[in-house]
């Protein structure tokens, strides 16, 4: 009997693997582009072939209150959010906890490699627990 919506999967099975990357060097103008043309919030920043950084729409928000001309900025001139991240068949109750120890929004997902093959946002976690409770509560009431 499933008793939690963590018990329904892996950080993989869960994790968005269409992964969008963008270089350290390219311009903020040219990723927030990229966040409205693809209706994304994140991508891996990647300099000299190495995972750097994840850029948000946070971070954009971020730059924007702290006075960045992002006409000008180049994504690594950002404060960007570090990359944590758990193994391929790392359990929900994993990656929550990893959630809770770090305040991530975003959690990565390694394959053996180490390469990064899925993205797992904190909120589709979160609302994946709520529809689990949802379904446990209508499967538990009566019938009409």
């Amino acid at each position: 009997m499933v008793k939690t919506a963590y018990d329904l999967g892996t950080a993989y099975d869960l994790g968005r693997k269409e992964l969008v990357f963008c270089d350290a060097k390219d311009s903020v103008r040219k990723v927030a582009r990229e966040f409205r043309e693809r209706s994304i919030g994140s991508m891996i920043v990647v300099s000299k072939n190495k995972h750097v950084g994840i850029v948000t729409d946070e971070t954009l928000f971020r730059a924007i209150d702290s006075g960045v001309d992002l006409l000008s900025a180049r994504v690594g001139d950002l404060k960007l959010d570090p990359i944590h991240t758990v193994p391929k068949d790392a359990s929900l109750t994993e990656v929550e906890k990893l959630f809770e120890q770090t305040g991530a929004s975003r959690v990565g997902v390694v394959d053996e490699g180490g390469r990064i093959v899925a993205m797992v946002k904190r909120r589709n976690l979160e609302l994946l627990d709520r529809f689990s409770f949802v379904d446990r509560a209508l499967r538990r009431a009566p019938g009409d």
